[in-house]
């Protein structure tokens, strides 16, 4: 019974995401050709999907627009929650509410002992808030999804769990939410240091960029007067596109390696993290090398990881 519980389901959901996109990206990238057909087909989704279809997954694939429901739902549901929460225990000083703990302690596990300080937890609670809340915004009333364009229903329903599993374990080490914490309970500006505000700067350019390049992927597909006009993929120009051939894939590495720098403590983020570096360095990867075989005319000076130099 103690083992159950203080299991950890979110950590055992980042890890068990984790561990196949890293085994399963490195064997596409070196033996694709060799590889079952539905290896392909599960990894590989929109523009750089597989050439090759199994009819079985064929049938467990969902639109790629779909990614709008990760945003519903988190923008609308599940943070406003967490915020409402977190302002409650940690400006207003109250306790958390029972059913709260009583989520935390089935989902990340009885045994939870608090290290990162309230003032970070408001932060990086704030900075998600901010990021679901964009991308509402982007994949609503900004993107143009391709209609031909599709995800692998894996795909879709890990989206749908990543956002509420994040923010669980942001607070499954925040003071009041977790035990054994010697620090402050509550949120203070004398708290705001160095590393505290170099996480809120890069986080927000990162930030920026993302939505600046999303607005470029989606004027490729309109005319001057805003109307979507083809669905066909470019080449995308401007801004980090200069440099890059997924700069909002990078910008996702960046906000998430911010926001480290403020959870570095918290055992549980690192799995949220190595989740983010695996997913997002496999899709940058299959990105840069299908706009390399589909345009001839591809910028050779624009790298797929780090501008200048891969």
């Amino acid at each position: 019974m103690d083992i159950l519980s203080n299991l950890n389901l979110c950590k055992l959901f980042f890890a068990s995401i984790t561990l196949p996109t890293i085994v399963l990206g490195a064997l596409m990238n070196i033996f694709e050709p060799y590889l079952p057909v539905f290896i392909g087909q599960t990894v590989r989704y929109g523009k750089f999907a597989s050439k090759q279809e199994s009819s079985l997954l064929k049938k467990l694939e969902v639109p790629k627009s779909s990614f709008r429901h990760f945003y519903i739902t988190a923008a609308l549901i599940y943070y406003p929650l967490v915020f409402y929460e977190v302002i409650s225990v940690y400006v207003f000083n109250r306790e958390v509410r029972d059913w709260f703990v009583t989520l935390l302690n089935f989902s990340c596990g009885h045994d939870r002992i608090a290290t990162v300080s309230a003032t970070r937890v408001f932060i990086a609670v704030v900075l998600m808030v901010l990021q679901v809340s964009r991308r509402f915004y982007d994949t609503h009333f900004v993107s143009v999804f391709s209609k031909r364009a599709t995800i692998n229903l894996t795909h879709y329903l890990i989206g749908m769990v990543y956002y509420p599993a994040v923010a669980l374990i942001i607070l499954s080490e925040a003071p009041k939410f977790a035990r054994n914490y010697t620090g402050k309970n509550v949120i203070q500006f004398s708290d705001v240091g160095l590393i505290e505000v170099i996480s809120i700067v890069v986080f927000l350019w990162a930030w920026y960029h993302q939505h600046v390049v999303t607005v470029i992927l989606a004027n490729l597909r309109k005319n001057k007067k805003g109307d979507v006009v083809n669905q066909n993929y470019k080449i995308p120009e401007g801004d980090w596109f200069k440099y890059l051939s997924s700069p909002h894939s990078t910008a996702e590495i960046i906000m998430y390696t911010a926001l480290t720098l403020l959870l570095f403590n918290s055992v549980s983020w690192w799995y949220v993290y190595a989740w983010i570096l695996s997913n997002q360095v496999e899709t940058i990867l299959l990105s840069h090398w299908w706009y390399q075989s589909h345009f001839k005319n591809f910028p050779k000076n624009r790298k797929a990881l780090i501008p200048f130099l891969y």
